[in-house]
């Protein structure tokens, strides 16, 4: 999503990257680093940013020249949006539409919807390019203010948000930036996966590799499961802590996986069951001997450790990651996605397909 809003290499010659690009564009499969806590270039030269170890952002880039946003990746929604010149006054880098040749104006006034934000706009028209891929006549929100000046979208240090979702989701009714990929032929496989990584000092903390898999960022084989509904949602069988079954979905529970999201969220009484089993001191003081918490997807188990399901606000107070809500489904958020490599599989459209396998 941002179903929930809660905000979260190296250089390379220029030369090499040059011939890099074109032997990926060859192949078919483009990748977006992703990172955290420092600021740097993947491969494909796609600029990152720090988001403070609680949300994943890549840059694109819009129009003819291009103008560069940070936007977050995210599979929780469908639109794309990035704050607009026209709007009164950001502190982020704003689409300026008289700068681009390749500019179509749409004008429909719409708004978009967030789990603690939202903001109003007008569609647009332009070319964007994602990690090397470009694609034409992209429809787009031009994002003018949000509802209230306190709004957390204003204040986010992000500029936009780039859904990757369910076209049923979508607020606009136009095509969305994976849609437009596929239809325009620029990738040769219809699948993207998404990687995020720990951080680490030399080596980048995510990737999403549109049109293939990226082999190195995962161990075994991918267990695939069927996506249904507006959200892409799939079943979860089972959930323990530990050893220790909880009975939490053992009829099966409705979820889905949102890189927009920094935590796991799932129906208030299982979270306070979950969070009671779990016995996280609110001091940090047992984090490393804190249980994993385990999923069971498609008949297999995937497990997230506490370095990925606890937050360490500060060096003596640390939160659980795994959050109430008011929603009878579950989201998996940045915690599961850490420990479990994915891949969004649209081979067999309409059927679509969701695979994990754990993260290398």
């Amino acid at each position: 999503m941002m179903n929930s809003l809660k905000l979260k290499r190296l250089l390379i010659a220029p030369v090499y990257l040059s011939l890099l690009l074109q032997s990926l564009a060859v192949q078919g499969i483009i990748r977006v680093g992703l990172t955290m806590n420092y600021s740097s270039f993947d491969i494909n030269g796609v600029r990152l940013s720090n988001i403070n170890d609680n949300i994943y952002i890549g840059e694109i880039k819009v129009g003819t020249p291009s103008q560069r946003f940070k936007v977050v990746f995210d599979t929780g929604s469908i639109n794309l949006w990035v704050p607009s010149t026209k709007s009164m006054g950001s502190k982020h880098n704003l689409y300026v539409s008289s700068k681009s040749s390749s500019y179509k104006p749409i004008g429909r006034n719409v708004t978009l919807e967030y789990g603690t934000g939202s903001l109003r706009g007008i569609l647009s028209s332009d070319t964007i390019n994602v990690g090397g891929i470009t694609i034409t006549n992209q429809c787009f929100t031009e994002a003018l203010a949000t509802r209230t000046g306190d709004d957390p979208l204003l204040k986010a240090p992000f500029d936009g948000i780039l859904g990757l979702g369910n076209p049923q989701d979508s607020a606009t009714r136009t095509l969305s930036v994976w849609e437009s990929i596929k239809t325009q032929g620029r990738v040769e496989k219809k699948i993207f996966s998404i990687w995020l990584g720990r951080p680490s000092l030399f080596k980048a903390e995510g990737e999403i590799t549109f049109g293939g898999i990226d082999r190195s960022r995962f161990k075994g084989q991918h267990i695939y499961v069927t996506a249904t509904g507006e959200k892409y949602f799939f079943q979860m069988n089972n959930i323990l802590v530990g050893s220790q079954d909880t009975s939490v979905c053992s009829r099966g529970c409705q979820v889905f996986v949102d890189s927009g999201n920094s935590n796991i969220h799932g129906p208030a009484a299982l979270i306070k069951e979950i969070n009671r089993r779990i016995g996280a001191a609110p001091n940090c003081s047992n984090v490393k001997r804190l249980p994993d918490v385990t999923f069971t997807i498609g008949g297999s188990s995937f497990s997230v450790s506490s370095r990925d399901y606890i937050y360490r606000v500060t060096k003596n107070k640390c939160t659980s990651r795994f959050v109430e809500t008011n929603d009878i489904y579950w989201t998996l958020g940045m915690p599961f996605m850490r420990a479990v490599h994915t891949v969004y599989d649209f081979t067999t459209e309409p059927t679509v397909k969701i695979g994990f396998a754990k993260s290398a």
